[in-house]
C-alpha cells in the first residue's frame, strides 16, 4: 500500500503561487502518494453563508466558477485536456446550483452535501493541475472509495474498519491519488461532514487505513511552537511530541491539527510530519518543523508549550445537591448528545456542575437545560467572558514544582484563575480565567518556564 498520506490544507490553496507550490512539493516525492485536499481559501465559509440565506447563490457561483478556472487556465496548456475539464467543472456547479435553490437546502443532508463542495471541487482541480504538469494522478471522491461515516451529519467519524476493507480492493500501490478531504458517505449514502477543519481527520484516516508510514502535513507555520508567536515572544520550536501531547495541544487551541487527527494513527504508529511548503522548496531539502509519533521524548524543561482558547463558554448548573442528584448528569448529557452538542468539559461538585462549550454552542445547551429543569430544582447561569490556558508536556503531573511554578507566574501578573483541572490527563493542565486575561496569562506562564531555563 501507499507509504505516505499528504495533505494541504486551505492556507496552502489561496493563489496561483500556492497552487505552484502544491505542483512543485508533489515532484519531491519518488514513489505514489495519497494527497487530501481541502478547498480553496475561504471557500466553505461562503458556501455556509449561502447555506443560512446571507449570499446570493448566483453571486457564489460566479466566483467559484472564476476563481477554479484561472487555476486550470493557469496551469493546463492542452486546449482539449482545459475545454474538458472546464466541462467538468460547469456540470459540478451546476449540480451545487441544484441543490443551492432547493427548498430543503438547510436540511441537514442537504447542508452537508452543499459544504462538501469545496472539497470537491478542489480536489477536481488540483489533480487535473497536477497530471497536467508532471505528477500522473487519479482523483479519488470518499463516495468511490467507500470511505465510509456514521450517520452524524456536521460531525460525523468514520469507521475505520469497514472503510479499510473498501480501500483495500480500491487503492492500487502504483497510483498517487487526490483525495477531497472533510467528507465520507454514510451507509445509507449519504455525505456526512466530519467536522470544520476535518481534512486533518479524514487524512489521518486514510492513513490507518492505507497501512501508511507516514501523513505528512503542510501547513504554513513552522510546526508546533513553545507558544503562540502572534502573542508571545521567544518562542522556541518543538521538533518532536508524543501522541498525546500533540493531541491535547489541539484540542486546548494550537490550531496545528485538527483536534481528532491523532487518534486513528495510535494503533498503527503512524508517524506525523508537519512542513512548510515554502521553507521546504526554499532550502531544497525536506526535513519536517516537528514530527508527532508514538515515542516520548522529554527534556530538563517538562512543559513543551502553552496554549488559551477563547472560543469556550461556562454554563452553571447550581443547587443544593445537584452534583450528587441521581440521574441529572446522564440525562443532561444525554439531551446534550442528542442535540449534536460537544461537551468540551465538565466538572462536578455538591452543590454545582460546569460544562464547558464552544461559544456557539452555549446559548442552546441552556435552553436544553432549562427544559430539563421544569421537573427539578437547580439555576442555571452562563458565563461567556471565561478562556482556558494549558500547560501541556510528558510528565506534567509527576515532576514536582510545576503547578507552584504556573501559578506563581499567574499571580505575579495579577490573573485570577477561576477554575483548575489537574491530573484528568497524563500530559496537561488547564485551567479557566477571564477572556481579556487569556493572552496575559500564555505570555507569563511561557515567560516564567522558558526563559528562565
Amino acid at each position: 500500500m501507499h507509504k505516505v498520506v499528504a495533505k494541504v490544507g486551505g492556507s496552502n490553496l489561496k493563489n496561483i503561487d500556492s497552487l505552484s507550490r502544491i505542483i512543485a512539493l508533489m515532484k519531491t516525492y519518488h514513489e505514489p502518494v495519497i494527497l487530501v485536499v481541502s478547498a480553496f481559501y475561504g471557500v466553505t465559509d461562503r458556501l455556509e453563508k449561502v447555506v443560512d440565506g446571507k449570499q446570493d447563490p448566483s453571486e457564489l457561483l460566479d466566483t467559484l466558477y472564476r476563481l477554479h478556472g484561472e487555476a486550470l487556465h493557469h496551469f493546463v496548456s492542452d486546449k482539449d485536456l482545459l475545454a474538458a475539464n472546464e466541462r467538468k467543472l460547469s456540470e459540478c456547479l451546476t449540480e451545487l446550483e441544484a441543490l443551492l435553490l432547493s427548498n430543503d437546502r438547510q436540511e441537514p443532508a442537504t447542508a452537508n452535501k452543499i459544504l462538501s463542495f469545496g472539497e470537491r471541487l478542489s480536489a477536481r482541480v488540483i489533480q487535473t493541475l497536477l497530471d497536467a504538469n508532471g505528477v500522473p494522478c487519479r482523483l479519488a471522491l470518499p463516495e468511490e472509495m467507500g470511505l465510509v461515516t456514521n450517520q452524524r451529519f456536521f460531525q460525523g467519524s468514520i469507521l475505520l474498519k469497514k472503510s479499510a476493507q473498501n480501500l483495500k480492493k480500491f487503492l492500487s500501490p502504483e497510483t498517487t491519488y487526490v483525495v477531497p478531504g472533510f467528507y465520507g458517505v454514510s451507509e445509507q449514502g449519504e455525505t456526512v461532514l466530519l467536522g470544520r477543519g476535518g481534512s486533518d481527520y479524514s487524512a489521518a484516516c486514510l492513513a490507518h487505513c492505507a497501512n501508511a508510514s507516514f501523513l505528512d502535513v503542510w501547513k504554513d507555520v513552522e510546526g508546533y511552537m513553545s507558544g503562540d508567536p502572534k502573542i508571545v515572544s521567544g518562542v522556541k520550536k518543538i521538533a518532536h511530541l508524543s501522541y498525546l501531547e500533540a493531541a491535547e495541544l489541539s484540542y486546548f487551541g494550537a490550531k496545528i491539527l485538527h483536534p481528532r487527527t491523532i487518534r486513528p494513527l495510535v494503533s498503527k504508529k503512524i508517524q506525523v510530519r508537519i512542513f512548510n511548503p515554502e521553507k521546504q522548496l526554499q532550502s531544497g531539502y525536506c526535513e519536517a518543523s516537528t514530527t508527532i509519533s508514538h515515542n516520548i521524548s522529554t527534556g530538563a524543561v517538562v512543559i513543551k508549550s502553552v496554549t488559551g482558547n477563547e472560543d469556550i463558554a461556562l454554563l452553571k448548573l447550581k443547587g443544593s445537591g445537584v452534583g450528587i442528584k441521581k440521574g441529572i448528569l446522564a440525562e443532561v448529557t444525554g439531551a446534550f448528545d442528542k442535540e449534536r452538542i460537544n461537551i468540551r468539559s465538565v466538572v462536578t461538585s455538591q452543590t454545582a456542575i460546569h460544562f464547558i462549550f464552544s461559544r456557539a454552542d452555549v446559548r442552546k445547551a441552556k435552553q436544553i437545560v432549562d427544559n430539563i429543569n421544569r421537573n427539578l430544582d437547580f439555576d442555571t447561569e452562563i458565563d461567556d467572558n471565561i478562556a482556558w490556558v494549558a500547560a501541556v508536556g510528558q510528565g506534567i503531573n509527576r515532576k514536582e514544582g510545576i503547578a507552584a511554578q504556573i501559578f506563581t507566574a499567574l499571580a505575579k501578573a495579577g490573573i485570577n484563575v477561576q477554575q483548575i483541572v489537574l491530573g484528568a490527563s497524563e500530559v496537561a493542565v488547564y485551567f479557566v480565567v477571564q477572556r481579556e486575561l487569556a493572552s496575559k496569562a500564555v505570555q507569563a506562564i511561557h515567560q516564567k518556564i522558558f526563559n528562565h531555563n
